[in-house]
C-alpha cells in the first residue's frame, strides 16, 4: 500500500514509537528537535536547525537509524529511509539539492579535465619515447655530424606529431609537454633547447607556406 501520509503526519505518527525503541534521553532530545520536511522517492527528508545540528550524530547511530526506518516503513506501508539535513524548511532542502547538483557538475568537469590531461600527456609520452629511441638508433650519434642528423630527424618527427597533438589554441599543458620533448632533443643533440625550438618553428613555417602555394 503506497504511503498516503504527509511528511509531518508520518513523523508525528512515528515519533513516540521510535522513542520507545531508543533507550537514550539525548537521542530523544534529537528526535524531538527534528523538523519533517518532505517525502521523495520513499525517503523522508528531515532536518535539524543549525543551533542543534550537533545532535545529528545521535540520529545516525545504527540503533537509532534502524528504529527510525523500521517505524517509518511500518506507518508508510512500504520500505522507507530518511535523510537528515541542516535546515528546517522545504527551501532549505531545495537549496541543498541545487548545491549538490553544482558540486556534482564541478566534480564531473574536474574528472573530465583530469582524464583529458592524462590522455594528452600519454600521447606526448609516446613521442618522448620515440625521440629517445631515435637517438639510440642514429649512426655515429657521438660525432657532431651524427648529432646533427639526429637533430634534423627529431625536428621533423616533432613537427609531424604536432599536426595531431598541437591544436591551434594550445593550453599550458600542451605547451609544457612540447617543451619537455624539445628539452629532451636538445640534451641528446647537445644543443640549446632554444635552438631546437627555433628550428622547429622554421620548419613549421616553411611547411605552412608550402600548403598555401
Amino acid at each position: 500500500m503506497p504511503n498516503l501520509l504527509s511528511a509531518a503526519e508520518l513523523w508525528s505518527k512515528s515519533l513516540n514509537p521510535i522513542k520507545d525503541s531508543v533507550n537514550s534521553r539525548t537521542a530523544w532530545q534529537a528526535l524531538e528537535a527534528v523538523s519533517p520536511i518532505t517525502i521523495e522517492d520513499d525517503i523522508l527528508i528531515i532536518g535539524l536547525s543549525s543551533s542543534v545540528f550537533n545532535l545529528s550524530s545521535l540520529l545516525r547511530q545504527p540503533e537509532t537509524r534502524i528504529a527510525i526506518e523500521k517505524e517509518l516503513s511500518t506507518n508508510a506501508g512500504s520500505p522507507m529511509t530518511f535523510r537528515l539535513i541542516e535546515g528546517e524548511t522545504l527551501q532549505d532542502w531545495q537549496t541543498l539539492k541545487q548545491n549538490e547538483v553544482k558540486i556534482t557538475a564541478l566534480r564531473e568537469a574536474a574528472y573530465e579535465q583530469s582524464a583529458r590531461q592524462d590522455t594528452v600527456t600519454q600521447s606526448w609520452d609516446v613521442l618522448y619515447d620515440e625521440i629517445s629511441r631515435s637517438y639510440a638508433q642514429t649512426p655515429y650519434r657521438q660525432l657532431p655530424q651524427g648529432k646533427a642528423r639526429y637533430l634534423v630527424n627529431a625536428v621533423y618527427s616533432i613537427s609531424d606529431a604536432m599536426d595531431t597533438l598541437y591544436p591551434s589554441d594550445p593550453d599550458e599543458l600542451v605547451d609544457r609537454n612540447l617543451a619537455r620533448v624539445i628539452d629532451k632533443v636538445a640534451m641528446l643533440a647537445d644543443v640549446p633547447a632554444t635552438l631546437v625550438a627555433l628550428e622547429l618553428d622554421r620548419l613549421r613555417t616553411w611547411k605552412a607556406s608550402q600548403k598555401q602555394s
